[in-house]
């Protein structure tokens, strides 16, 4: 807003206090020194000062006019009146302004004549300036809604697009392709001039005057819905179901994942640059940091057992485990089940991991990692640790640091054992301890939650020795042949001197990866029938690949899809006819193209000149005369083509 500069004088007269005193409360207020009539003099912008000096200021310079009213006798001056007392102070200037300079104006008609009075107003009105397309405009809200137009001015303004113009440009703008603002323009101004309802681009609204209309019509978010897509909608904006906590207990239910940390390291045995894992549960409460396992090789069965065997030999044992549908959790060893978004009991593997202790699974919808609180934290755990790292990589190629490439080439980066250390460090000592933005942490530490909260509840469930040593071993079904027993997985045979009375019977087989020396066979009532040992070495080690009710859940998943399909009736998807018909529109709202090409002169080669040489003997036909004969005597050329070589040798 332009600034209006009044003397300390004025100043004083307004705020109703001494020169001397507004001199020395000038910081309170902006300020400048201007010179005037050779002198330096203080000036006070008057949109400093206190509202009521500022509106006693303005008010002071309005003309006086004795018959400026709001009284009609066309309209229902009670509603005008009402209207003026409801509305805000924005609202009451704008009205004030435009009573007197439609009062003023009045009778005054013609481009030229308005053009004059406007001149004539601004000159002596600089804080109240307009113009002549504003005045016709607003003399056609008023002839149209009374007076009380002047007071929700912003209400009754209407649209320069046409409807049918803003219909061809919100079906190009609201896609995924993310036409831009100008290009939809050009679509609808094509559309327009191909029906003939304009002749020319001036005749059409601007690319802002589309914007207004889409930003007035349709909620930000279903823009965003229709540009950026389904799954970034429902990661920012979409419908999420609100948990709560309050009825369960720390430690009761563990989230698990597995991520790849964002950092190279040198692996034995590797000459490349590798990445290295890290397989987590976290107490679903607390975001405590239950048990975890760091691998660089792929994620399997293998690393997930190890993880909750390192949380259950230090917290105990949790009622209920929550992960997504991975191979490393959906199997006979792990859940026991690897079909269905849910384990059925009668169903389940009884040898599994869950069977064995009696923890209750559950599993992620599928495609919906937004479920699981552990994301969130994996990314706090990237930006805290992975970053401090000089091979970090960035999980994307635009957080790709610089200076990556440069660190890889020279090798001064860590090797595996020093940055599992380090990362045994962080999880056990710093990411409990740094402050967690979780609604339900009041401030407080995922440690401190931890303890607060572990205290209210009974000892969580421990498992002996024999049992944990147990829970990492994995399960194999087959039968006892004259060599004993096969795993084919890991090419390897298995001798037990009890077998010899159990060949060709079904037996379970378990082992332990960790240590594949000795492993134990069970029969089908799930007795232990004896050990064996490993007779041959192990070729290549192959690798495996509610807490919130069901009636919430349930009732998500509609919302979710209700939403969904309401969002796409709104914003239905590109056809492949359309790209035609947008670039024809585009074609017509540019207009043809009339390109000059010049005709410049042709430049003559040898070539051409052999060409003309084939054509003049055909003619004849003597072709190849020249050929047959050798010592002919060629007689002096006298045409175009000796006269450009002899000119340009």
């Amino acid at each position: 807003m332009k600034p209006i500069w009044i003397g300390t004088d004025k100043v004083s007269e307004l705020l109703g206090i001494s020169e001397r005193h507004v001199r020395r409360q000038l910081s309170l207020w902006e300020y400048e020194w201007q010179e005037e009539n050779g002198k330096k003099v203080i000036k006070v912008n008057v949109r400093s000062l206190p509202k009521e000096a500022c509106d006693k200021y303005v008010t002071s310079l309005l003309p006086e006019l004795s018959d400026v009213g709001m009284a009609s006798t066309a309209e229902d001056v009670d509603t005008t009146v009402r209207a003026y007392d409801r509305a805000n102070d924005r609202a009451k200037k704008n009205y004030d302004k435009w009573t007197l300079i439609l009062m003023k104006c009045d009778g005054i008609v013609g481009t030229k004549e308005l053009g004059r009075f406007v001149d004539d107003w601004n000159k002596r009105y600089p804080h109240m300036k307009t113009s002549v397309k504003s005045i016709y405009r607003q003399r056609a809200n008023v002839d149209e809604c009374g007076k009380i137009s002047l007071i929700n001015h912003r209400e009754t303004m209407k649209s320069t697009v046409r409807d049918e113009w803003f219909d061809d440009f919100k079906t190009a703008y609201l896609t995924a392709n993310k036409i831009s603002v100008f290009s939809c323009r050009m679509i609808a101004l094509g559309k327009a001039m191909e029906r003939g309802e304009i002749k020319s681009d001036a005749e059409f609204p601007s690319m802002a005057a589309f914007s207004r209309r889409l930003k007035k019509e349709y909620a930000p978010d279903v823009i965003y819905f229709a540009r950026e897509g389904k799954k970034k909608f429902y990661d920012n904006k979409g419908y999420h179901l609100d948990r709560d906590y309050s009825d369960l207990q720390a430690g009761q239910v563990w989230v698990g994942d597995t991520r790849t940390w964002d950092v190279f390291v040198k692996v034995p045995g590797q000459e490349k640059p590798a990445t290295c894992y890290i397989t987590l549960f976290m107490d679903f409460k607390t975001y405590m940091p239950m048990g975890w396992c760091l691998h660089h090789d792929a994620p399997g069965t293998e690393n997930t057992l190890r993880a909750i065997r390192n949380g259950i030999a230090r917290y105990g044992l949790p009622e209920e485990i929550y992960v997504d549908n991975g191979r490393e959790y959906r199997n006979r060893d792990f859940s026991g089940q690897s079909r269905g978004h849910q384990i059925v009991d009668n169903e389940q593997y009884t040898e599994s991991l869950a069977s064995r202790l009696g923890i209750k699974m559950h599993f992620a919808i599928v495609r919906n990692a937004r479920a699981k609180i552990i994301e969130r934290n994996f990314l706090i755990i990237k930006n805290g640790f992975d970053r401090m790292f000089n091979s970090f990589k960035g999980g994307t190629v635009v957080e790709k640091p610089e200076p990556l490439k440069g660190v890889l080439k020279s090798g001064n980066f860590l090797t595996w054992d020093e940055f599992e250390s380090l990362a045994q460090e962080y999880m056990t000592n710093v990411f409990p301890g740094l402050p967690c933005a979780g609604k339900h942490h009041a401030g407080m530490t995922r440690a401190q939650l931890w303890n607060e909260e572990i205290a209210k509840r009974t000892p969580m469930r421990r498992v002996s020795k024999d049992t944990l040593s147990m829970l990492v071993s994995r399960t194999e079904k087959g039968r006892i042949t004259h060599m004993g027993f096969h795993v084919a997985k890991l090419d390897s045979w298995y001798w037990g001197e009890w077998m010899p009375v159990w060949k060709g019977r079904e037996v379970t087989f378990r082992y332990d990866p960790d240590d594949m020396r000795t492993a134990w066979c069970y029969d089908k009532d799930r007795k232990l029938i004896g050990e064996c040992t490993l007779q041959s070495s192990v070729g290549a080690m192959v690798k495996d690949d509610d807490v919130v009710s069901k009636a919430q859940i349930a009732e998500g998943v509609a919302r979710k899809r209700h939403e969904e399909k309401l969002l796409k009736e709104i914003c239905p998807d590109m056809t492949k006819e359309q790209a035609e018909e947008y670039i024809g529109a585009m074609r017509t709202a540019v207009g043809p193209q009339d390109i000059f090409i010049p005709e410049g002169p042709t430049h003559l080669t040898r070539h051409d000149r052999d060409s003309e040489e084939l054509r003049r003997d055909r003619k004849v036909g003597n072709a190849d005369i020249y050929n047959l004969v050798d010592d002919i005597d060629e007689p002096e050329s006298t045409d175009l083509w000796d006269e450009l070589s002899m000119g340009n040798g």
